[in-house]
């Protein structure tokens, strides 16, 4: 109550003011007002009114309220016509007041009010200057008065002269102030301060052509020049009201509501609208009376076609407005409509996320736009202000939150641009639970891809492992047939020729006998290895441990027996990666014939364990030797490392001259390539 007293109060002062300042002035001129201003200086004046009053009625403020008095003192300074024919007669030793009729009396008064009421204004609007005070404020009005005061008072033509120089000074300083202050504002690149600077711009550009003539009049009539007629400086004046108008309807300025100016446009429209609507109908009766017989049928037939064409035409009229005088709101209307569009058609979640960031923002011309996804927290970004928000929820899931930040020129979102936007929002949800059900299954299709490759890959491996293994059994059949023949034949032959042969040819032959003997048996190992290989990449290495140990002790030694007493500790089964398995038995073969024809023992102990990497232990009881000095000539242990590095591992050797031997080598298994 308090605040709308206190707008209200300095706006009812200021309209009785007026109203009394008219009022003296006709009844000492003895003239009514009506018969001193003209219509158009009356249309005039009307327009500049309403242009102050209706910011202050709608958004009460301080500084509108300012801007309705200045609107009040300058219509009522504008209604009463003056001509360079008005300027009377001035007399030495008289003063200047004597000699001016009542109406021109008040018209200087209201000029004296309004010159400081300018500077008032333009250090509030369209911001607060700094540096002025109350007090200096209430100096400037002083400073007015004063010289209003020194120039009525005035008797002689210097002092008049002095009085109307020190007064266009004034003028002049207080105009360029305010231009001043104008074009700071509309200079400022601060987008915080965008909406100001173009208010201030469209300002700076009606007020310069409304109120240049303005200042130039005074100057003209004093020099006793007649350029400007009034007629002519109150054409200009409309800028003012037009320039306001603009600045209302395109970018806000006062901060009246959009639904607010939509309703005093459409309001003026349809009054315009209606009284078109009785013309027509009065137009019409009038003809159909002429044409009709039946009189009553008329009123009856204009109503009706006035009624059909009325709504027509109101449609029209209402386009027309909404196309020239809101071109925010189609625009935001056009880009709804291309949202729904494109997100209708978008599957890819990056896509959805760009149209709400990015696109849709800069369509409808707001600052900003933010999206934030679960599991993201629902938050909107730090240090901003959201003019519009919602939870984006498709179904019973929420998908995330969305904010819209303020238009960089315009009014607010209303409450019919609020529905279409949760509108918008609620398809925007159901985009990306299709764009994320619509990527769930591409990458369940790329994963099927890719275990069918890995399958079809496999099956392939299999078959060419299936391939060599039916070569290995041909080739076994081959040696089986042939070469293994061959050296039983070799053996029996030995054996026939020992019987028959000299004494002295006889321990040669069975030194042959025994050869072909343990050739034979070497090829039976190797027929096994070849039958026993499977089509797979794993093999038994247990089992290629037995029948290498086997090859050796079912042989005879030089002096009967045995060729060697092998121990083995190994489990039952150990499925080992082949290439390993095959390399780690070769080096065992090498250990057991490094035994045979270098230690001269016979009894060996072979030990196999495996967990993260397989380890071999070859133990005999012979002569052994000094591992740091093997004569020049023997690569079995060369050998027998090279195959052991290469796989990764390692190989060491525990022997002393006397003390036998142990030989230990370790290749690393690959995981999950060992079963017991």
């Amino acid at each position: 109550m308090r605040r709308i007293v206190a707008i209200l109060f300095p706006v009812t002062i200021s309209v009785l003011f007026n109203i009394s300042l008219l009022g003296w002035a006709a009844f000492n001129s003895e003239q009514r007002v009506n018969q001193v201003f003209s219509p158009f200086s009356a249309i005039v004046s009307f327009l500049i009114l309403a242009t102050g009053l209706i910011p202050a009625f709608a958004r009460p403020q301080k500084v509108h309220t300012l801007i309705a008095c200045f609107s009040i003192f300058f219509a009522s300074f504008l209604l009463v016509p003056f001509e360079a024919s008005d300027i009377p007669a001035l007399q030495v030793g008289q003063p200047t007041i004597n000699f001016l009729n009542p109406f021109l009396k008040i018209r200087l008064l209201q000029a004296a009010i309004l010159v400081p009421m300018t500077l008032h204004l333009s250090v509030r609007f369209p911001r607060p200057v700094g540096g002025w005070t109350l007090g200096k404020l209430l100096g400037s009005y002083v400073f007015s008065i004063l010289l209003l005061g020194a120039l009525l008072s005035s008797v002689y033509a210097w002092q008049r002269v002095v009085a109307l120089v020190l007064s266009l000074v004034w003028l002049t300083f207080v105009i360029a102030f305010f231009f001043k202050n104008l074009f700071t504002a509309a200079q400022d690149a601060n987008p915080e301060h965008l909406l100001d600077a173009q208010r201030a711009r469209i300002m700076a550009f009606s007020m310069l052509i409304a109120e240049t003539p303005l200042w130039i009049r005074p100057l003209t009539l004093a020099l006793g020049l007649d350029i400007f007629s009034y007629n002519l400086l109150l054409i200009f004046q409309l800028f003012v009201p037009l320039g306001i108008a603009y600045a209302v309807l395109r970018h806000d300025l006062f901060g009246i509501d959009r639904a607010l100016r939509r309703t005093l446009v459409y309001g003026s429209v349809s009054l315009l609208l209606l009284t078109l609507y009785l013309a027509l109908t009065t137009s019409l009766t009038s003809l159909f009376a002429d044409s009709l017989t039946s009189r009553p049928l008329a009123p009856l037939i204009s109503l009706f076609v006035a009624a059909v064409l009325f709504d027509p035409t109101r449609k029209l009229i209402q386009k027309g407005l909404d196309k020239i005088l809101y071109p925010d709101r189609l625009k935001f209307e056009a880009a709804v409509q291309s949202m729904q569009y494109l997100l209708a058609r978008a599957n890819r979640r990056e896509e959805i996320i760009d149209l709400l960031t990015d696109v849709f923002p800069n369509q409808i011309g707001a600052e900003w736009g933010a999206l934030k996804l679960f599991p993201d927290p629902d938050v909107p970004p730090p240090h901003t202000s959201p003019a519009w928000n919602t939870r984006l929820v498709a179904g019973s899931v929420t998908m995330g939150g969305y904010w819209l930040g303020p238009r960089r020129a315009g009014p607010g979102y209303d409450a019919d641009e609020v529905h279409r936007l949760n509108a918008l929002a609620g398809q925007a949800a159901l985009a990306l639970a299709y764009a994320n059900a619509y990527e769930r299954l591409y990458e369940l299709n790329r994963n099927l891809e890719s275990r069918v490759k890995e399958q079809t890959e496999q099956a392939m491996t299999d078959q060419t492992s299936i391939a060599a293994y039916e070569e290995r059994q041909r080739i076994a059949r081959d040696l089986h047939d042939s070469v293994t023949q061959q050296m039983f034949g070799l053996h029996l032959m030995a054996r026939g020729l020992k019987a028959a042969a000299p004494d002295d040819f006889k321990d040669k032959l069975a030194e042959l006998e025994n050869l072909a003997s343990g050739t034979l048996k070497e090829m039976r190992v190797m027929l096994d290895q070849l039958r026993n290989a499977s089509g797979g990449e794993n093999v038994d290495f247990a089992e290629s441990v037995r029948s290498e140990c086997d090859a050796f002790s079912n042989r005879s030694g030089p002096e009967g027996g045995a060729l060697l007493s092998i121990t083995l500790e190994l489990p039952r089964e150990m499925i080992l990666p082949k290439n390993i398995a095959r390399e780690a038995a070769l080096a065992l073969r090498e250990a057991l014939q490094n035994i045979v024809k270098h230690s001269g023992g016979r009894n060996v102990t072979v030990g196999v364990s495996a967990d993260s990497s397989l380890r071999v232990r070859v133990t005999d009881d012979g002569a052994g030797f000094d591992a740091r000095a093997v004569p020049a000539g023997h690569y079995g242990l060369r050998g027998m490392r090279e195959r052991v590095l290469a796989l990764g591992g390692e190989l060491t050797i525990d022997s002393e001259i006397g003390r036998g031997t142990m030989l230990t080598y370790k290749i690393p298994l690959p995981k999950r390539s060992v079963a017991e």
